[in-house]
């Protein structure tokens, strides 16, 4: 036996086996404003725990993340050199275990390589721009402002002011 069925604006109501369709499109635009300020925040938040000498490390990988904010998507490192920046160890050219290496060499972890090297397998990372420098500085600016970053969700999207 079919339940009675109710419509409502937005959505439905079966009396008997509840079903309920509602229709969430009014929200859209605010939970897009909602992540596009968290992907700005997010990268904001890194940039004082990021390695910084020049500049140009930093100002390509915001660039990066420019590019792709209110996806959900944001780039912690980019480019050839932020993998070992952000894990915050060394590499060395597979074959010589040197830290500079020939256009298209292969690099690997320090702790990988197999013979000699001088290189160091932890990266220390100057502080005189960026005195808070460390690797995985997202984890760092999340622990910084995480709660903040929730907190102003909430109220762009729309649940900020009750809960």
């Amino acid at each position: 036996m079919a339940g009675k069925t109710y419509h409502f604006k937005g959505f439905s109501f079966v009396d008997g086996d509840t079903k309920v369709k509602l229709n969430m499109s009014r929200f859209n635009e605010q939970y897009r404003k909602a992540q596009y300020q968290l992907d700005g925040a997010v990268m904001n938040s890194m940039v004082p725990f990021m390695p910084m000498e020049t500049g140009i490390f930093v100002g390509v990988t915001k660039a990066a993340s420019a590019a792709v904010q209110g996806s959900g998507r944001v780039f912690a490192a980019y480019g050839p050199q932020g993998r070992f920046l952000y894990e915050g160890k060394g590499m060395v050219d597979e074959k010589t275990g040197s830290p500079w290496a020939k256009k298209g060499a292969k690099k690997v972890l320090v702790s990988q390589y197999s013979g000699k090297t001088q290189a160091k397998e932890y990266l220390t990372y100057t502080k005189t721009k960026h005195p808070a420098a460390q690797a995985h500085w997202f984890d760092a600016a999340k622990e910084k402002d995480g709660e903040t970053w929730i907190k102003n969700v909430k109220e762009t999207a729309g649940g900020g002011r009750r809960g």
